[in-house]
């Protein structure tokens, strides 16, 4: 049974006078929380064979954080499309890179993270929907279960099993 588990980056800052956004860095809480977020998916089981990652410096660093909890030898993809993109380019994407992988975690953006969460679960907990649906902080990471394959994944299909935030496992509120 596929599992998606969609990370949203860790806590950056705003955008300094000309710099790009794709540019931006994590913070002292951002880098604090990645981390957390990696011990939590090796504690839970929630262990991914690839990874799509957009290739922003935020996105890279939260992943650079959970990658020690990681199989060493997990393939991660930068994927250029996961910046800035909308629910059907993400859909594409995992279709497109997710064939060869039965547990797959995407590390993305918001509002792109956030939709796409909300989207897909068709069932689950329904505090937890209801959780998820009102709001995707930095670091935070859903787990959703689907029966079908990647190339046929829409909304509805999956199953919401986990939803977490950095202040489920102890630390600050995100954002």
């Amino acid at each position: 049974m596929p599992r998606l588990f969609l990370l949203r980056h860790a806590k950056s800052p705003p955008a300094v006078s000309g710099q790009k956004d794709f540019d931006r860095p994590l913070t002292a809480r951002g880098r604090e929380a990645a981390p957390a977020v990696g011990r939590h998916m090796a504690d839970e089981g929630y262990v991914p064979d690839l990874v799509l990652c957009s290739p922003s410096a935020r996105t890279r660093e939260t992943l650079d954080g959970v990658k020690p909890f990681l199989p060493e030898r997990v393939a991660v993809d930068l994927v250029r499309d996961l910046y800035e993109a909308s629910v059907g380019a993400m859909l594409k994407v995992i279709a497109t890179h997710a064939d060869r992988s039965e547990n797959l975690l995407v590390v993305g953006h918001n509002p792109s993270i956030h939709r796409l969460a909300s989207t897909l679960p068709g069932e689950g907990d329904p505090a937890l929907m209801k959780r998820l649906s009102a709001k995707f902080p930095t670091a935070s990471l859903a787990v959703i279960e689907f029966s079908g394959a990647w190339s046929d994944l829409g909304p509805g299909d999956g199953r919401l099993i986990s939803f977490v935030t950095p202040a489920d496992l102890g630390g600050p509120d995100g954002d």
